[in-house]
Order: C-alpha cells, then sequence, then structure tokens
C-alpha cells in the first residue's frame, strides 16, 4: 500500500494514540484512513442546500409532496 507523510500537531497525534491506546483503531494508520474515507464520503453526500436546489429544478406538483416523517 502507498504511504503518503503528513505533519500535525503534537495534540492532534496524542488524541489519535489515545483512540488506538483505547482500541478504537488498530493504529494510527487505521484512524487517519477512516478519517480520509469519512471526508470523501460525505463529500459525496448531499447537503441540505444541494437538495434544495434540485427540488427547485424538479417539475413536479408540490401537492403530490409528502412529510418525511410521514412515510
Amino acid at each position: 500500500m502507498p504511504t503518503t507523510s503528513v505533519e500535525i500537531p503534537e495534540v492532534l497525534k496524542q488524541r489519535i494514540e489515545e483512540k488506538v491506546d483505547e482500541g478504537e483503531y488498530t493504529s494510527n494508520s487505521d484512524f487517519i484512513r477512516y478519517a480520509v474515507r469519512r471526508i470523501l464520503d460525505s463529500e459525496e453526500t448531499l447537503s441540505p442546500r444541494a437538495i434544495i436546489e434540485l427540488n427547485s429544478r424538479m417539475d413536479y406538483d408540490k401537492d403530490d409532496l409528502v412529510d418525511i416523517d410521514e412515510v
């Protein structure tokens, strides 16, 4: 697996190591990979603003809309 080196403040390094020591992650690298995946996945999810924009461009009868809590 390719490696990338990054510099982080000591306080972040300590927090990552705490998570590893507590058993939440198997290594510092595991934590970093998880964090990067979360960021990349969140960018692929539509934000509320994007949903509003898409809805405004769609052609539908507003009377046909259902409140999400009713579904």
